[in-house]
C-alpha cells in the first residue's frame, strides 16, 4: 500500500511537470524557481532508488558521466549556457533514473501510462472541439499575446485553449494549438501516439474509436508534418502487411524496404517541386526552415573537430543565431555534437523499436520538430517501453 501511495503521488507531480514545462503554454508563465526545483527532486528521487542497482550503473552511468566532461568541455571553451545545459544534464539523469526506477515502484507504470493515454485521448477530443467552435464560429475567441517577450500571438479560448491562423489559396483556417505553443507541438504529440495507442487499448469498438478521435485530432493542427507524416508512415504499414502476406521474412522486408525508402527520398528531392509543394499547403513554420537550416550547416563547417564531436552547448544557436533551429536532429549535432547525438536517438530507438511504426513516426517529426528535450517527450518514450513489455 506504501508504494501504492507512492506511485500516485509520483504520477501526479510527473503530470505537473510536463504542463510546466515545454511545450505547454504554461511554461511561459510559470517561473524557473518553481519548474527547476520540481524537475530536481524528481530526479534525485529517481537517482536515488537507483544509483545502487548493478543495471543502472553499469548501463547508464558512462553515458552520464560522458555527459558531464561535455558540460566541463563547453565550460572551458566560453560557450556554456548555464541554464540549457543545466536542463540537459538534468533531463539525462531523469530518463535514465526512470527507466531503471519505475519497476521499484509498485504500480508506477501503470499509473504513468494511463495518465499518459487519457491525455491523449483529452487532447484529441479538445483539438477537435476547438477545430469546430473557432472556424465555425460557435464559441468567442480573443487575439492574446502569449508571454512578455509576445513571440507568440494567438487567438484564445479560456476552456479550449490556442488557435493559430494558416493562410491558403482559399482562404484562412484556424489551426489548432490547444494548451501547447504551437499545431507543431499538438500535431507531434498526437500524430506519434495514433500509433501507439493501440497498445492500451484491446477492445476493437474502443481502439476503432479512440484511433478516429486521435487521428481527427491530430489532423485538426492542419499541421503540414501531420499531413504527410501520418500517410507515409500508414503506407509503410500497408507495405510491411504485403510483405507478411507473401510470407517475405521480417529481415529482407526490413532490407526490401530500406531500399525502397532511399529510392522514394532520391526521387522526391530530385524531381518533386518541394517550394511549389510548401506553397500548395500554405503558410506554416517550414517558410523560413531552410535559411535556418543553412545557417546551423554553417556553422557545422566551421566548426573544429572537438566542436563537431561534442558541440558547443544547449541554446547556442538561439543566443548567437537569433533564430531557433527547427530540425531537432541538426540543432543536437550543432550544440551537443555528434556523440551525444548518437547516444540521444540511440536511445529513442532503444525504447520504441518494438513500435515500429511510432518509432518512424517520432524520427520524421524530430526533423521539424524541437521536442525531444522535454519531459513530454522523455515520458513519451518510456510509456511506449513500458507498454511493449
Amino acid at each position: 500500500m506504501k508504494f501504492d501511495y507512492l506511485a500516485l503521488i509520483l504520477t501526479f507531480l510527473f503530470g505537473i511537470l510536463i504542463c510546466i514545462f515545454p511545450p505547454f503554454v504554461a511554461s511561459v508563465y510559470v517561473p524557473v524557481y518553481v519548474r527547476f526545483p520540481l524537475l530536481f527532486i524528481l530526479t534525485v528521487f529517481f537517482l536515488t532508488i537507483t544509483i545502487r542497482r548493478k543495471k543502472f550503473v553499469f548501463r547508464f552511468g558512462p553515458y552520464i558521466c560522458f555527459f558531464i566532461f561535455e558540460i566541463i568541455y563547453w565550460a572551458f571553451r566560453g560557450n556554456i549556457i548555464i541554464g540549457e545545459a543545466s536542463y540537459f544534464i538534468m533531463y539525462v539523469m531523469l530518463a535514465s533514473g526512470l527507466w531503471v526506477g519505475i519497476y521499484r515502484i509498485n504500480g508506477g507504470k501503470v499509473l504513468m501510462g494511463n495518465m499518459y493515454i487519457l491525455i491523449v485521448i483529452a487532447f484529441s477530443i479538445l483539438s477537435i472541439l476547438s477545430f469546430i467552435a473557432y472556424n465555425l464560429d460557435l464559441l468567442p475567441y480573443t487575439l492574446e499575446t502569449i508571454g512578455e517577450d509576445g513571440f507568440y500571438t494567438n487567438f484564445h479560448n479560456v476552456i479550449l485553449g490556442y488557435i493559430s491562423i494558416r493562410k491558403f489559396e482559399f482562404g484562412t483556417l484556424g489551426r489548432v494549438c490547444g494548451y501547447l505553443l504551437e499545431p507543431s507541438y499538438l500535431a507531434w504529440f498526437l500524430s506519434v501516439n495514433f500509433f501507439m495507442i493501440d497498445g492500451f487499448l484491446k477492445k476493437r469498438k474502443h481502439l476503432l474509436l479512440a484511433r478516429v478521435i486521435v487521428l481527427l485530432g491530430a489532423l485538426a493542427t492542419c499541421s503540414t508534418m501531420a499531413w504527410v507524416v501520418i500517410p507515409i508512415v500508414l503506407f509503410i504499414k500497408l507495405v510491411y502487411k504485403i510483405m507478411e502476406l507473401m510470407k517475405i521474412s521480417p529481415r529482407l522486408s526490413n532490407i526490401l524496404f530500406s531500399i525502397g525508402f532511399v529510392i522514394t527520398l532520391a526521387i522526391f528531392f530530385a524531381f518533386v517541386p518541394k517550394q511549389n509543394l510548401v506553397d500548395s499547403l500554405g503558410t506554416s513554420s517550414a517558410d523560413d526552415r531552410e535559411d535556418r537550416a543553412g545557417t546551423s550547416f554553417l556553422i557545422i563547417a566551421n566548426s573544429s573537430v572537438p566542436d563537431l564531436l561534442f558541440g558547443f552547448s544547449p541554446g547556442y544557436i538561439e543566443k548567437n543565431v537569433g533564430k531557433g533551429e527547427s530540425n531537432q536532429i541538426v540543432k543536437l549535432i550543432v550544440e551537443t555534437g555528434l556523440i551525444s547525438t548518437i547516444l540521444i536517438l540511440t536511445f529513442v530507438v532503444k525504447c520504441s523499436y518494438r513500435s515500429k511504426y511510432f518509432m518512424i513516426a517520432n524520427l520524421l517529426f524530430l526533423n521539424s520538430v524541437v521536442i525531444l528535450l522535454t519531459p513530454l517527450f522523455i515520458l513519451n518514450l518510456l510509456v511506449c517501453k513500458w507498454n511493449d513489455e
